[in-house]
């Protein structure tokens, strides 16, 4: 049976029209494409066919599928009326998206089942005439004119060149058969989707458990996010995948940009599977760093590894005249300087680094337990074992009283250095101690308490305690009250104790000869 309606929309058709012109034409043909890809039912081998051509004047676009059809005709001329309950596994909006296009149409034809619905323009006036069709058919086919320039046409067949076919459907478009691409990782994650709530009559956002398909992008190709395979918006990351969301994609109402906060979900969803094929400068990158301060410790510390290595401290400001970067560069790490990261690296390098000065102190305790548990006074060593090898290289250095004298010379001799100081007057006292690894060759240490050590086992302190030898290594030794390690702020206060004890033995020589002879008469001896 024959009707005829007038209008095309039970709404204004004029005011829809005004809302949606700003829409690009690709935006609004989707919606054809994806009430057919909404249409396949799951395991069904459906296809689709797109073309669009234009005759000099209009452009022509037919969409046909071998989905399940539409079981009311009338149906389409009423916004957000449908009969099926919305799902967010659905890519069309609710009654919305052939409006979207009918409403900017010179006029169209729907045919489904053994109906047929034409939208017409008659005598200036817009009219519906519903009819039985020429012959039933599976599926539906879908005909707009519409008035856009030959200019289009380009644009509109890059658009939907791009679309991630899903598997077990054919899509062509002007001919052409696009291939599915399948997915290099399928993830799982709880994301923000969009539900329309007919009680309330108005959009809902819940958060949903979906897969993820991240799809290798093809040559030239700008990351994008996908919505069940319909591209949505650009991906604001900087690894070469798209993100296939199987599940509707929170939208503005405009429909041609994500909700805000969405793009950063999503990043944090990924990055775990993506992270093993980054390199260091890209997950540097503040998109990494910002999605990083939301994942788990584990990822947060697979994130800090790979983008800066594993022997790493963050800056410190200097410290007095001690400089704890230099330091640890001087001990083989690498200092990275947190203000000119960004926020999310920020906070995860102040979780999981130590500082410069954290990490030298670290260095300094466990060197001075080393070597502490390893000193002894010469009273230990008289007081140990005959067979003891501390009490056999006192006996061979020259004896009991000689080792104690040599020592408390370097005792004297490093006080002076260090009072230089204005900062540093604390006293210095002094132990002993005998290498034992054949590997490692101490000669002194100098702990931070201004506990100085010294090696029986080498001769320059025991046989001639004023020689330049022994001068040079206490000399060292004295700088490492001010800093630890060799860095930039070590070797100035090398050069200054230097001067310092140069001065000492001009101005102070004959005391010097004097309070120490016997071990200046040794060492000629």
């Amino acid at each position: 049976m024959r009707t005829q309606s007038p209008g095309w929309l039970a709404i204004s058709t004029d005011g829809f029209a005004a809302m949606n012109a700003a829409r690009p034409p690709e935006h609004l043909i989707k919606e054809l494409v994806q009430n057919s890809l909404d249409s396949i039912a799951a395991g069904q081998a459906g296809w689709i066919q797109l073309s669009t051509n234009h005759d000099g004047t209009s452009l022509h676009v037919h969409c046909a599928d071998n989905g399940s059809g539409i079981d009311n005709l009338a149906d389409l001329r009423v916004v957000y009326l449908t009969h099926k309950t919305d799902s967010h596994q659905k890519r069309g909006r609710f009654g919305r998206g052939f409006k979207e296009a009918l409403c900017i149409a010179q006029q169209a034809l729907v045919v489904s089942g053994g109906e047929q619905l034409h939208f017409l323009l008659e005598n200036g006036e817009r009219v519906t005439r519903q009819s039985p069709a020429a012959a039933a058919r599976a599926g539906t086919r879908v005909s707009m004119q519409m008035a856009w320039p030959a200019e289009v046409v380009e644009p509109l067949d890059r658009y939907f060149a791009r679309f991630l076919v899903p598997s077990g459907v054919a899509l062509e478009v002007n001919g052409r058969r696009l291939q599915h691409r399948p997915a290099e990782h399928v993830l799982e994650a709880s994301l923000t989707t969009e539900i329309y709530d007919a009680t309330s009559q108005s959009w809902k956002k819940p958060r949903r458990r979906t897969a993820i398909h991240l799809v290798r992008c093809l040559q030239e190709e700008t990351p994008t996010i996908y919505e069940m395979g319909i591209p949505v918006a650009q991906l604001e990351w900087s690894v070469p995948f798209h993100a296939d969301i199987q599940q509707r994609v929170p939208m503005n109402p405009n429909r041609d940009a994500v909700a805000s906060g969405y793009g950063v979900s999503l990043h944090v969803a990924c990055l775990p599977a993506l992270l093993e094929g980054m390199d260091a400068d890209t997950i540097k990158q503040d998109w990494v760093g910002q999605a990083g301060r939301r994942c788990s410790t584990a990822v947060q510390q697979q994130i800090i590894k790979r983008a800066f290595g594993a022997n790493i401290a963050r800056s410190v400001p200097r410290m007095g005249n001690r400089h704890f970067d230099e330091d640890a560069r001087d001990l083989g790490v690498q200092v990275i300087n947190t203000a000119q990261t960004s926020g999310g690296f920020r906070e995860m390098l102040r979780l999981f680094v130590p500082s410069a000065q954290e990490l030298v102190r670290r260095e300094e305790r466990a060197k001075a337990a080393q070597v502490g548990s390893a000193g002894f006074s010469v009273a230990v060593a008289r007081a140990a074992e005959a067979t003891d090898p501390r009490q056999t290289w006192i006996t061979r250095q020259g004896g009991e009283q000689h080792v104690a004298r040599c020592l408390a010379f370097a005792v004297w001799f490093c006080q002076q250095l260090v009072t230089s100081c204005p900062v540093r007057q604390q006293a210095v006292s002094g132990q002993l101690t005998l290498n034992t690894d054949p590997s490692q060759t101490l000669y002194a240490h100098w702990s931070e308490g201004n506990v100085l050590t010294l090696a029986l086992d080498q001769d320059c302190f025991w046989q001639n305690p004023l020689g330049p030898e022994c001068l040079q290594v206490l000399i060292h030794e004295a700088a490492h009250a001010m800093n630890m390690h060799h860095g930039y702020e070590f070797r100035k206060e090398l050069e200054r104790l230097a001067g310092v004890a140069a001065s000492l033995m001009l101005q102070r020589g004959g005391e010097i000869q004097e309070r120490f002879s016997d071990l200046r008469d040794a060492a000629r001896r």
